[in-house]
């Protein structure tokens, strides 16, 4: 006897059978690619790991997941679920909670014994591969080829892994034990990460290949913060961006003298982490961003959290002058601006107003208008295609860069993103490292995606 658990995505589907005996090995049956699935970068199997959670089989649920997402606990907490914006429940009333659910079948490992925890150790017999970077896009690639079979060393210049996880993400957004648990899973497949070890111009790609690495991954994220250009920017002391504001807190735990006014400058979700983390520090907080509140490209429960911790925000403005005094920034002057047509982005371009400045008095300004990959730990004769952007130049369908068993993906070739999408980039990579370790001819590979 079997029965069947209606798909909780397309009417009436039945995605999962199972046996009325526990023996029994559970099946899944892929009917369809649901709206959901099409929405994730990482193409995780939603319809068939919300019916193991329906049908109360959690640890069964994550197994499933982890096949496609080897991060479901960042995920749960971080992710910008695209994939619930694609959700035919919306024609109802409202998405379901898939990332909440991925929350909660990763928070429910972490009650299990140890012994029971999910571990997958993987016989290494292939060549060995090296990942530069342990963000997510590293992490993702080293897991896959893990599993693949492949002795996968992971390089990463800080003391701590996670890249961005870690050192860009506050840890009342993500906490660091749930950080250290992913890792700790990935590990587990015989992943050896090697701390406070960067590639760099004393340790090289050359080093590596001379070390017997067959392929190398380059994950190094984007690291350099953008400038406003604007005058006196360069004349006084008083800025830090983004990113490094964050990392001196959350990795070198450095803190802002008190009392202290910050403004933070943008409106993604670098710019409200920025802010909320200044806001903890004690310090009194001013967000200038230069459209409206409905354009703001954070989260809009981030947006709403900041709002609420008392953050002022200066919507339809935009930095114009750097005012100093002895050397050091005191102030900030700012235009009002009004929305005009769509930009190249499709959000409407602010336009300044004219007679409408004014000032904000200030002690720190931390620009979050972007960031950039940071290349200076390439040799200069590295050999690698480098974009304008100072980025990576890789054939999109396959991740190689120009030269052979060298291939690079996540930020530091698209600039910054979201975690799910690094996430699908390791997973490319793996795919093509895996074709390339085999000898099979990468031309003409067309992306999965």
């Amino acid at each position: 006897m079997t029965i069947s658990i209606p798909d909780l995505l397309d009417n009436g589907q039945a995605i999962l059978t199972l046996s009325s005996d526990p023996s029994v090995e559970y099946s899944i049956e892929r009917i369809k690619k649901s709206s959901c699935a099409v929405g994730c970068p990482a193409d995780v199997k939603i319809k068939a790991y919300l019916g193991l959670i329906a049908a109360g089989k959690f640890k069964e649920a994550l197994e499933l997941v982890r096949q496609d997402n080897p991060l479901p606990g960042i995920c749960g907490r971080v992710c910008t679920h695209p994939c619930e914006s694609e959700c035919n429940r919306v024609d109802i009333d409202e998405p379901v909670a898939i990332c909440a659910l991925k929350r909660f079948i990763a928070d429910y490992e972490l009650t299990l014994d140890p012994a029971e925890r999910i571990t997958s150790a993987v016989s290494a017999d292939g060549d060995k591969v090296a990942v530069i970077g342990s963000g997510p896009a590293g992490l993702t690639t080293a897991n896959d080829l893990a599993r693949m079979g492949y002795k996968v060393t992971v390089f990463e210049k800080l003391p701590v892994a996670g890249g961005m996880l870690t050192s860009g993400i506050p840890s009342y957004r993500l906490p660091r034990d749930i950080i250290l648990t992913e890792i700790d899973s990935i590990k587990a497949l015989g992943v050896d990460i090697k701390l406070d070890s960067p590639i760099d111009q004393n340790h090289t790609l050359e080093d590596l290949k001379k070390e017997g690495f067959k392929a190398i991954f380059i994950a190094t994220g984007a690291y350099q913060g953008k400038k406003l250009g604007i005058p006196g920017e360069d004349d006084f002391e008083g800025f830090l961006d983004s990113i490094t504001f964050l990392m001196n807190v959350n990795i070198w735990e450095k803190d802002i003298p008190d009392p202290c006014k910050v403004i933070v400058i943008g409106g993604g979700n670098a710019a409200i982490d920025s802010a909320r983390t200044a806001l903890r520090l004690g310090c009194d907080v001013h967000i200038v961003y230069r459209r409206s509140r409905k354009e703001m490209p954070a989260n809009l429960h981030e947006i709403e959290d900041a709002e609420k911790e008392g953050i002022k925000m200066h919507y339809l403005a935009s930095p114009v002058k750097i005012i100093g005094e002895d050397d050091r920034v005191v102030g900030m002057e700012c235009i009002k601006n009004k929305l005009g047509e769509p930009d190249s982005s499709g959000r409407r371009r602010p336009v300044p107003v004219e007679g409408s400045e004014f000032v904000i008095d200030v002690d720190l300004i931390i620009p979050a208008i972007s960031q950039e990959p940071d290349l200076e730990w390439l040799p200069q004769e590295h050999g690698l295609e480098i974009s304008r952007w100072n980025s990576f130049v890789i054939n999109e369908n396959t991740m190689a860069t120009n030269q052979p068993g060298i291939f690079a993906g996540g930020d530091t070739v698209t600039g910054p993103q979201t975690v799910i999408q690094a996430i699908a980039a390791g997973h490319m990579a793996a795919r093509s490292m895996d074709q390339y370790l085999r000898g099979e001819d990468l031309t003409g590979i067309v992306s999965e995606e």
